[in-house]
C-alpha cells in the first residue's frame, strides 16, 4: 500500500470515527431491542429491490454499448460480466477498484484504456444530469413533500446542481470541439506546478475528449438520456422496495397501532419548535404552533375531522402525519439517493460508512424516522444498492479466473502509462 493511500485510509478512517461518536452521543437512548424488532422485513420485496439492482447494471451496459456504436459494434452481453466485476470490485476494494470497469472492457474490446475511462467520465456527466432531472422534478412538482421543512434547502440544491450540470456540459462541449487547445491550455497552466500533474491533466482532458467523441449523433445521445433517467427511476424504485419491506409503525405518540394523533416531525420544525414533536394534537398544542406558524404563512385548521396544515388557503399536508417507512413513495426516496450519493464519498472498501451514516442521518432529520428504525433501513439500503452485486461479480471473476485484486492494480498501472505516453503531451 502506497503512502498515499495510508494517508487517504487514515482520513477517511477519522472522519468515520467522528461520525460514530456524533450519532453514539445523539443514540444514548438507542433501543437495541426495537432495532432488532425493526429489522424483520419482508424479503419478497428486498427480493425485487436486488432485482431492480440488477436490472440496473443491465442497463449500464447497455448504456455503454451505445457509446461504444462508433469505434465497436458489439453487444450488450459481452460487457454484463465486466460491469458487474467492474461493481463488485468498486464494492470490495473501495475508489482502487474504479477503473476495473473500463480497463476490462478496453481489454475484451481491444480498445485503449485512457479512451474507455474517457467514457467512464462521461457516464458520470449522464448519471449526474439523470439524477438531477428526476430530483428537480421532485422538489419543484412533487405534493407529498410540499410541508418539509427542509423544502426550500432541497430545492436550492437542485438549482446548484442544474448549474452543475450545465456547467459540466459546457466544459464538455468546448472540449469535444477543442479538445487539443484545452489540453495544452490546461498543460502550459500546471506545469509550473509539476511537471508531472500537467502530464497527467494533459492525459485526463484527451481521454476525456476521446469519450465524448463517443457520442456518435443526437438519436445516440438521446438514446444515452433515455436509458439514464430510466436507470436511476429503477434506482428509486429499488429504494422505496426496501423502504415498503418494513411493517407499519405504531401511530405517532402511543405504542399502539391506533391512538390520538401527535404533532410530526415536520411540522414542528417548520414551527421552529422541535420540542412540540410527539406531543399530542390538542387545541392548545394548536394555538402554540399557530403563533409561530401564522407570520410564515400557514395555519393549521380543521378539514372534515383532521387537522391540516395549510398555506394560504391550501392544504399542504395533514398534521400528524409524518412519511412512514412503509409508505414512502418514489419522491421521498429521491432524497434519500441524494444523500447517499454524498456520503459515498466518505466511506471504507466493503465497509462503506459514509453512505450509510448520511442515508441514516436523513431518515431522522429529514423525515423524523425512528433511530432504530433508520439504523436498520440505511444498512439495508447500503447492503442492496452497493452490495449486491458482489455475488455475481465473484462468480463471473471466478468463471474467467481474475483476481479483483490484480485488476486493481492493472489498471492503475494501464491509467499511468498513458498519462506518460509521448503523444499525450504537446
Amino acid at each position: 500500500m502506497t503512502k498515499k493511500r495510508i494517508l487517504a485510509t487514515a482520513i477517511v478512517l477519522a472522519i468515520l470515527c467522528a461520525l460514530v461518536y456524533l450519532q453514539v452521543r445523539h443514540w444514548r437512548s438507542f433501543d437495541w431491542a426495537k432495532f432488532r424488532h425493526a429489522s424483520h422485513v419482508h424479503p419478497l420485496q428486498i427480493a425485487s429491490a436486488v432485482g431492480l439492482i440488477y436490472i440496473t447494471y443491465v442497463l449500464r451496459a447497455l448504456r455503454w454499448k451505445v457509446f461504444l456504436e462508433p469505434a465497436r459494434n458489439t453487444r450488450t452481453s459481452r460487457l454484463m460480466a465486466p460491469t458487474f466485476i467492474g461493481f463488485t470490485g468498486l464494492a470490495l476494494l473501495g475508489r482502487p477498484g474504479e477503473f476495473i470497469r473500463p480497463y476490462l472492457i478496453a481489454r475484451k474490446e481491444q480498445l485503449s484504456v485512457s479512451s474507455q475511462i474517457g467514457v467512464w467520465t462521461v457516464e458520470r456527466i449522464f448519471d449526474i444530469g439523470a439524477f438531477t432531472v428526476l430530483m428537480t422534478i421532485d422538489v419543484f412538482s412533487s405534493s407529498a413533500i410540499r410541508g418539509n421543512p427542509y423544502l426550500g434547502n432541497f430545492r436550492q440544491a437542485a438549482i446548484a446542481l442544474c448549474l452543475l450540470v450545465a456547467f459540466m456540459t459546457l466544459c464538455a462541449i468546448m472540449i469535444r470541439k477543442r479538445g487539443h487547445l484545452v489540453a495544452a491550455f490546461l498543460h502550459r497552466l500546471t506545469s509550473g506546478i509539476s511537471g508531472n500533474l500537467a502530464r497527467h491533466v494533459d492525459q485526463k482532458v484527451r481521454a476525456f475528449g476521446e469519450g465524448l467523441n463517443t457520442i456518435a449523433s443526437g438519436k445516440s445521445f438521446l438514446k444515452l438520456v433515455a436509458i439514464s433517467l430510466v436507470m436511476w427511476f429503477m434506482i428509486a424504485l429499488a429504494y422505496r422496495q426496501v423502504a415498503h419491506s418494513y411493517p407499519p409503525e405504531p401511530a405517532a405518540g402511543t405504542g399502539q397501532e391506533e391512538g390520538p394523533p401527535a404533532v410530526d416531525v415536520e411540522t414542528a420544525r417548520l414551527a421552529e419548535m422541535p420540542e412540540q414533536a410527539g406531543q399530542p394534537l390538542t387545541p392548545d398544542t394548536v394555538d402554540v404552533l399557530n403563533s409561530t406558524l401564522h407570520p410564515k404563512g400557514y395555519d393549521i385548521k380543521e378539514h372534515r375531522g383532521d387537522m391540516w396544515l395549510f398555506r394560504r388557503g391550501k392544504r399542504i399536508k395533514k398534521v400528524g402525519d409524518r412519511p412512514h417507512l412503509s409508505n414512502m413513495d418514489v419522491s421521498h426516496v429521491l432524497l434519500l439517493m441524494g444523500f447517499s450519493m454524498i456520503g459515498s464519498v466518505v466511506q471504507l472498501p466493503a465497509v462503506g460508512g459514509g453512505s450509510q451514516f448520511a442515508v441514516i442521518s436523513a431518515l431522522q432529520v429529514v423525515y423524523g424516522i425512528p433511530p432504530e428504525l433508520a439504523v436498520s433501513c440505511g444498512i439495508l439500503l447500503w447492503l442492496v444498492t452497493f452490495m449486491a452485486c458482489i455475488p455475481v461479480g465473484l462468480g463471473l471473476a471466478h468463471r474467467e479466473h481474475l483476481s479483483l485484486r490484480k485488476l486493481s492494480e492493472e489498471s492503475q498501472k494501464a491509467d499511468e502509462s498513458d498519462s506518460v505516453t509521448p503523444s499525450s503531451v504537446p
